[in-house]
């Protein structure tokens, strides 16, 4: 299987088109189930900035933001963000989960 390579850049629309989805009766609690999907999605994109950070500076001994921009993980280290990922989505939702 070839190994899947994302394109160096992405267009995405600056702007969404259409009605907001709704998935609540109370408009209230989509606004704040949004507001937490953005936080958790924030926070995941620091930690993996961060481990890009840590893994800077073992190998190189030094961070510069031109390393931090053209690093590219390898197969492990997405094996092991994806996990921390997926570990800390089932933390956060695991009220919002059927037993």
């Amino acid at each position: 299987m070839p190994e899947f390579r994302p394109p160096e850049e992405v267009s995405l629309p600056r702007s969404s088109k259409g009605p907001r989805p709704h998935f609540f009766d109370d408009p209230a609690i989509d606004q704040v189930m949004t507001f937490v999907f953005e936080l958790m999605t924030e926070l995941a994109v620091m930690r993996e900035r961060l481990d890009t950070v840590e893994r800077l500076l073992d190998t190189e001994g030094v961070v510069t933001r031109e390393g931090i921009e053209s690093y590219r993980a390898d197969a492990a280290v997405e094996a092991e963000r994806n996990a921390w990922r997926n570990a800390y989505f089932q933390r956060v939702m695991r009220m919002h989960t059927r037993d």
